[in-house]
């Protein structure tokens, strides 16, 4: 009887929680403009008005990140199953060619991680992805994860290819990894080298090897110009891993020679005009334009932001967004647009559109009066040509993945296909114009 008991209570407890999932209030954070959700309405994901205004991207379950060329996506999962796709007028299709395998090791922390690189030719130049994990081999030790990119060496830097490797398994599905280790490959002779020298990398708390040590992202090997750079936060505390950065020459000396010191997170970007960054002020930060002349090196202030960068603002490539007022800055070029449609000052996301016109600004789930996650996203045009759209339901992107623009009009996220936040993929929203 005991039992038949017990199992009433649980059974009971088990409802009561289901209904808490599926039913939504007011959300329990609140701001100027948020929405109040109407008491006790059932939530459906296939009804809901964002599932109505996204389409899919492709297969469920899938979620597609750049792989470099434009137009050209991969997926991975941790079992290592690569697929290489090109997005269409019909949708994603599997991109055209050969998929080849290269077995790599790379040396990290006295350990030999292998790795089975899956790779395509794309314009004459190899892209590729690999993943390793615990389960491939108990023989190493310290690394329970890692991801490789295959990318060509900027000209800079030589005739080779790089392979780019991080270790975060959070950051699997996120199209804007900080890398933590670079490393050069050849892929004629199946070798991998390290030009940086690590004979005085420290060890972080995780006790590898610190991960500050030689960075690099996408959008910085696009940034680099002629010159040879690579990111690093070596000389900070592992807390301030991103947020300090200095830009180093890429080579092999003891000490590589610091070319920028200091700057604020790691918006950089080298062109014809010099080297631009960020850097603190006594009221807040700067963007600086750094010229060198006759072996001389003297820095420009450019436009001046009030505040704190990482409380304040969201960046977006180019692109500065002021969380209090909506205002958005290009600090290469200083043009400004203005979003709106609601209060940013609690967002956490913010992506651009390739023409600087258009934005997503997404909120991280909060619960409601139930406990219900609750996201929003705030879909938002600057000149008027396209609606401006929110959304506040659950389930509306997933938190450890990034929003990609397909076009200056549509952009892809990643979002569960159920309600009980599984299967998830890639999906794309597209802009509506204005009537």
């Amino acid at each position: 009887m005991k039992a038949v008991k017990l199992l009433a209570i649980i059974f009971a407890l088990i409802c009561a929680f289901s209904a808490m999932l599926f039913v939504l209030s007011s959300k329990s954070k609140t701001s100027s403009s948020e929405e109040t959700v109407t008491e006790n309405a059932v939530f459906s994901l296939s009804s809901s008005e964002y599932t109505q205004a996204v389409t899919a991207a492709g297969e469920g379950g899938k979620i597609f990140l750049p792989l470099g060329p434009e137009g050209c996506y991969y997926t991975a999962d941790l079992k290592n199953n690569i697929g290489f796709y090109q997005l269409t007028s019909e949708g994603f299709v599997k991109a055209p060619g050969e998929v080849k395998t290269a077995s790599v090791s790379l040396s990290a922390s006295g350990q030999s991680i292998p790795v089975k690189v899956k790779y395509i030719n794309i314009g004459g130049s190899e892209y590729g992805v690999g993943v390793f994990t615990s389960d491939m081999s108990s023989a190493v030790k310290y690394y329970g994860y890692a991801f490789v990119k295959l990318v060509k060496m900027p000209e800079s830097y030589g005739k080779k290819y790089l392979l780019l490797a991080d270790y975060t398994k959070e950051d699997f599905f996120r199209a804007d990894k900080v890398y933590d280790d670079i490393f050069e490959y050849d892929l004629k002779a199946a070798s991998v080298s390290l030009r940086l020298s690590q004979n005085t990398r420290l060890i972080d708390s995780n006790a590898t090897y610190k991960q500050s040590w030689d960075n690099m992202t996408d959008e910085f090997l696009a940034s680099m110009g002629a010159a040879k750079l690579f990111m690093s936060s070596r000389y900070y505390t592992e807390e301030e891993f991103g947020r300090r950065t200095d830009i180093m020459e890429y080579s092999g000396n003891y000490r590589p020679a610091i070319v920028a010191k200091d700057i604020i997170g790691t918006w950089f970007v080298n062109d014809a005009d010099g080297m631009h960054y960020l850097k603190k002020d006594k009221d807040g930060f700067v963007c600086v334009t750094a010229v060198t002349k006759d072996g001389k090196k003297s820095e420009k202030k450019g436009s001046s932001f009030a505040g704190d960068f990482f409380e304040d603002y969201l960046r977006s490539g180019n692109v500065l967004l002021n969380k209090s007022t909506g205002e958005a800055v290009n600090l290469l070029t200083g043009d400004k647009a203005t979003f709106s449609g609601a209060d940013f000052r609690d967002a956490d996301i913010f992506s651009v559109s390739p023409d600087g016109k258009k934005a997503v600004i997404a909120y991280c789930g909060q619960a409601n009066s139930n406990g219900v996650p609750v996201q929003k996203i705030v879909c938002a045009c600057s000149d008027g040509s396209a609606e401006t759209k929110v959304y506040s339901e659950p389930l509306l992107f997933s938190e450890s993945s990034s929003f990609v623009w397909v076009d200056s009009s549509s952009v892809m996220s990643a979002r569960p296909a159920e309600e009980t936040g599984e299967n998830i993929g890639s999906v794309i929203y597209t802009f509506k114009s204005a009537q």
